[in-house]
Parts: C-alpha cells; sequence; structure tokens
C-alpha cells in the first residue's frame, strides 16, 4: 500500500490551485479580449492560417484602393471628355453659322474670338489634373501633356497606351484616359486630328474671312467630336471594370475577414460559459487546498 505524505498532499493542492488559476487566467483573457488566439502557441495551426488569411484580406484591400482611386480618377477625366465634347459642339455650331455666305467679315472675326476662347478652354482639359496628377499624362504624371507654343509634351505616336494596374489577384485594369487617343493626332490612326489645332486652325479661317476653309472645317470639327467620345466611351468601360473589381475585392475582403474571425476569435457564449466553468474549478481547488494545507497557510498564497 502506497502512503501518500502530508508534503505530497500539499504539493498535490498546490499544483491544483496553480492549474486552476492559470486556466481561469486563461479564461478571462478570452472573455474580456473576444479572441481565442491571441499568440501562436495558443493554436499554432489556427495562428499559420490566421496570419495567411490577415495577409491575403490586406492584399485585397490593396487591391480595393487602388480600384477606388483609378475610378475616381477617371471619373475626373470622364467629366473633362464630356466637357471637351460640349466645347467641340459649340465650335461646330459657329463653323456652320458662319459658313453661311450672308454674314459678314466682322461677325466671322467676332466667332474667330470665341473660338479662340474655345482653344484655350481646350488646352485647359487636355490639362486637367486629379489632385497632383494630369489625368491625360502618360508616364510623367506631374507634368502638363500639352503646352502651348510646344504641342503634346510626349510623343503621342509612341504612348497611346494607358497605364494599368493590379486590382485582383489575376486582374488588371486600364487606370487612366489617354491624350493620344482622346486629342492627338497619330500616325497609327490616319482618321485621327489633332483636336486644339482643330480649333486653332477654325479660328485662323474665321479670322481670315475664309469661307469655303470654315466649311472644310466643319466635318474636321466632327470628326474631332467623334474622337474624344471614343475616348470618353473607353475611359467609361474602363469605370465600370474597376466598379466591378471593388465589388469583388471588397466580397473577398469579408470573406478572409469572416474565415478569420472563425479561427481566431472566441465565441461569446462559449467563452463566459468556460470562466464561470474556471472559476467554479478554482473556487474548488481552494476549497480542497484548504482542508490539506489549513486556512492559516492558505492565505499566505
Amino acid at each position: 500500500m502506497i502512503r501518500v505524505t502530508q508534503t505530497r498532499q500539499s504539493g498535490l493542492a498546490l499544483q491544483s490551485i496553480a492549474t486552476a488559476r492559470s486556466r481561469m487566467q486563461q479564461a478571462q483573457q478570452v472573455a474580456m479580449s473576444g479572441r481565442r488566439v491571441t499568440k501562436p502557441s495558443d493554436d499554432p495551426a489556427a495562428a499559420a492560417r490566421s496570419r495567411l488569411l490577415g495577409e491575403l484580406e490586406t492584399r485585397a484591400a490593396s487591391h480595393r484602393t487602388t480600384a477606388q482611386y483609378a475610378r475616381s480618377r477617371l471619373e475626373t477625366a470622364d467629366q473633362a471628355l464630356s466637357e471637351a465634347g460640349n466645347v467641340l459642339v459649340r465650335a461646330r455650331q459657329i463653323a456652320t453659322a458662319m459658313a453661311n455666305g450672308t454674314m459678314s467679315s466682322s461677325e466671322r472675326t467676332a466667332a474667330a474670338t470665341e473660338v479662340g476662347q474655345l482653344r484655350r478652354a481646350m488646352v485647359g482639359l487636355v490639362n486637367t489634373q486629379h489632385g497632383d496628377e494630369y489625368v491625360f499624362a502618360h508616364v510623367a504624371t506631374r507634368s502638363p501633356p500639352y503646352q502651348d507654343g510646344v504641342g503634346f509634351t510626349y510623343d503621342v505616336n509612341t504612348y497611346s497606351e494607358v497605364r494599368e494596374a493590379e486590382v485582383g489577384p489575376t486582374q488588371r485594369v486600364e487606370i487612366g484616359a489617354s491624350a493620344s487617343e482622346g486629342f492627338a493626332q497619330r500616325a497609327a490612326a490616319p482618321a485621327s486630328v489633332d483636336v486644339i489645332a482643330t480649333l486653332e486652325q477654325l479660328a485662323a479661317n474665321l479670322a481670315a474671312n475664309d469661307v469655303d476653309a470654315i466649311r472644310s472645317d466643319i466635318d474636321t470639327v466632327a470628326a474631332a467630336f467623334d474622337q474624344v467620345l471614343g475616348e470618353r466611351t473607353r475611359a467609361g468601360v474602363r469605370m465600370e471594370q474597376l466598379q466591378r473589381a471593388d465589388e469583388v475585392a471588397g466580397q473577398s475582403q469579408g470573406v478572409y475577414a469572416r474565415l478569420r474571425s472563425d479561427l481566431v476569435d472566441a465565441d461569446a457564449a462559449e467563452a463566459f460559459s468556460r470562466l464561470s466553468l474556471a472559476e467554479y474549478t478554482m473556487q474548488a481547488a481552494v476549497t480542497v487546498a484548504s482542508r490539506v494545507l489549513g486556512p492559516s497557510l492558505l492565505d499566505t498564497l
């Protein structure tokens, strides 16, 4: 028969209290923080999966940020393209009216002044900014794409595409609008026109009272309008793609967050139930230990 000495009984009682206290403290931490896993040692497998899901969630959030910024930038470009279309509509109205043989030289001179103002407005629209970026620039987005006396500040024949950005795990979308496509004359597109030069030529023909040239300008201005409209249509398609990418990234972000929560967060009812059990176990351990150690010795713990 094995005898359990008083010393052994005391050690077991103290160990029981220590174990109960540790479990109660852990239950308190889970109940107060709402998290089941706060460090890798709590559940190594869950912690590893949680870390991976956190990285995926962060990446999805980054994709959303990119998509939202790009869409906002394209909305600015769309507004500029819309206003550019309005400018060209007005220019065509002037050209059509001034092509009438009954108009006087002075009336055409006055019209030339208005078209000159329209040209300056068009330059401003080509140089539209979103924040500190020029929305129709190619690579050098901090530099205006058009300057009077210089023309386009980059080679429109070489750089007609727009920037792309990653907005999904396997998805890249164009996030800009092209001055080359919308406003410039390009060798690769024989029917394209220089929109600003078209307005400048119309103003010159009006000032020169050249009716035949003004009549010819009507078609050129119409071609400029179609060109601007084409780029606006492409910008609209890009905005729709970015909107869908934003929605998909948002859904992915939510899924990753829920999966991560399922791994590391504690169920509130279960957490407080465990805490109650741990407190009861602690009380029981103290009661048993008081019988073995005696009240006076237990009070010193």
